[in-house]
Order: C-alpha cells, then structure tokens, then sequence
C-alpha cells in the first residue's frame, strides 16, 4: 500500500506541475521547459488515451480540459480511498 501511494503522489505532483506550467509561455532550451517536457513525457500514458476519447470544451485554458479535471479527479480519489 505504501508504495501504490508513493506513486500516486508522485505523479500527482508532476501532473499538477504539467498543469500549471502550460499557462506561462516558456522558451525552448530553459530549464524550465526541459522540466515541463519530462512532466508531458511522464503523464501522457494516461493524458492522451482521455483526450482522444473526451472532447475538449470550447474556451478551456490552453492544456486543461476535460481530460485534465477527469485525471487529477481521479487521483484525488484512488488517494482517498487507497491512502
């Protein structure tokens, strides 16, 4: 059990990261865009299987959709239940 939430926190805090770092523009080649492309690699196994099968909503902010809230939704729950 530890380790299952281990894990869930942890990719909750890289996904939370993708989030928040898709609303500021960043410049290829800083360190901060390496950062957020690690977070992109490491989430979307789970983003991109979501967002092929749930439209996105017209006037979402630029990476967060339906997809995004049915994911952090769902961590927050398999923590609950689980943690």
């Amino acid at each position: 059990m530890t380790l299952i939430c281990i894990f869930l926190l942890i990719f909750k805090f890289i996904f939370l990261m993708r989030l928040v770092m898709t609303f500021f523009p960043l410049g290829s080649g800083t360190t901060a865009a390496g950062v957020r492309d690690v977070a992109v690699v490491v989430t979307n196994p789970v983003v991109l299987p979501l967002r092929r099968s749930l439209p996105p909503l017209p006037g979402m902010l630029a990476g967060f959709g339906v997809a995004e809230l049915v994911i952090l939704f769902s961590l927050l729950i398999l923590e609950a239940i689980i943690c």
